[in-house]
C-alpha cells in the first residue's frame, strides 16, 4: 500500500527515536502520550492484518485522530512498528539470571527448560509485534532485519560465550563454530514460540512435548546434558 515505505533498505532516523517528532520538535508529554496510542493502535490493527493490509488512515481512526496527526510522529505504519519494537525486548532480567548460571554444573540441564520456557512466555508477550517484524524482515526489508538482529544480539552473545566454555571442557564438539551453534539455539527458539501456543494438546507434537524436546536440544549444544 502507499502508506508503506517502498525504500525497503531505508534506515530508521535515530533523531525521531529520542523524543522529536517528524518535524525536529521535542515531543511533550501530550505528544507523548499521542505518539503511544498511534503505536498501540497499530499493534492492536495487527493482532488481525498484515503490515501491507494496514493504512495510515486505519490507524488514525483507530486512535481517533487525524492522518495529518499520524504524520507529525511516524512517516509510515512500518516507522510505527520499528517504533514499538524499541520497547519490546528479546530478553529479560528473569533470562539473564538463567543465563547467568553454571550450565556445566552436574544437574543443571535443568536450566535449559527454564529458558525456554522463559524465552517463550517473553516472546509471546510481545508476538504481535515480532511476528510483523519477522515477515517483513524475510521478505528483505532491511530495517526489519536490522531490528530482529539487534533483538537477538545479547543472548547471542552470552549463548556463544557459553558454547565456547563447553568447548574448553570438551563437552561440545571444537569443530561446531559457536556463534553459529548460538544462532541456531535462538532461530529454533523464535519458531517454537511463534508456533507453539497454536499446536494441538492432543498428540505428540502439543506445546509441552515441543518445548521438552527444545530444551533437550539446547542443553545438548550449550553441553549442560549428561
Amino acid at each position: 500500500m502507499n502508506d508503506n515505505n517502498s525504500d525497503s533498505m531505508a534506515k530508521p532516523d535515530p533523531v525521531m527515536r529520542q523524543g522529536y517528532n517528524q518535524h525536529g520538535q521535542k515531543i511533550g508529554s501530550k505528544g507523548e502520550r499521542t505518539r503511544n496510542t498511534l503505536i498501540a493502535s497499530t499493534v492492536e490493527l495487527l493482532e488481525t492484518h498484515g503490515l501491507r493490509d494496514v493504512s495510515v488512515a486505519d490507524v488514525a481512526r483507530r486512535a481517533r485522530t487525524s492522518p495529518a496527526t499520524f504524520y507529525v510522529y511516524f512517516r509510515d505504519v512500518a516507522d510505527v512498528v520499528l517504533a514499538a519494537l524499541e520497547y519490546a525486548s528479546q530478553t529479560s532480567p528473569e533470562l539473564e539470571q538463567i543465563v547467568a548460571q553454571d550450565w556445566l554444573a552436574t544437574g543443571n540441564e535443568a536450566c535449559s527448560r527454564r529458558f525456554v520456557d522463559s524465552y517463550c512466555e517473553l516472546w509471546n508477550r510481545h508476538r504481535t509485534i515480532f511476528r510483523v517484524r519477522n515477515m517483513a524482515a524475510e521478505q528483505g526489508d532491511g530495517r526489519f532485519y536490522a531490528a530482529r538482529m539487534s533483538a537477538a544480539l545479547p543472548l547471542m552473545e552470552v549463548l556463544t560465550a557459553k558454547i565456547e566454555q563447553a568447548q574448553l571442557t570438551g563437552l561440545v564438539p571444537i569443530e561446531l563454530k559457536p556463534r553459529s551453534c548460538a544462532g541456531t539455539v535462538l532461530m529454533m527458539l523464535e519458531r517454537l514460540a511463534a508456533i507453539g501456543p497454536v499446536t494441538r494438546k492432543d498428540d505428540d507434537i502439543s506445546y509441552e512435548s515441543l518445548r521438552a524436546a527444545a530444551a533437550h536440544s539446547v542443553a545438548l549444544m550449550i553441553g549442560a546434558f549428561r
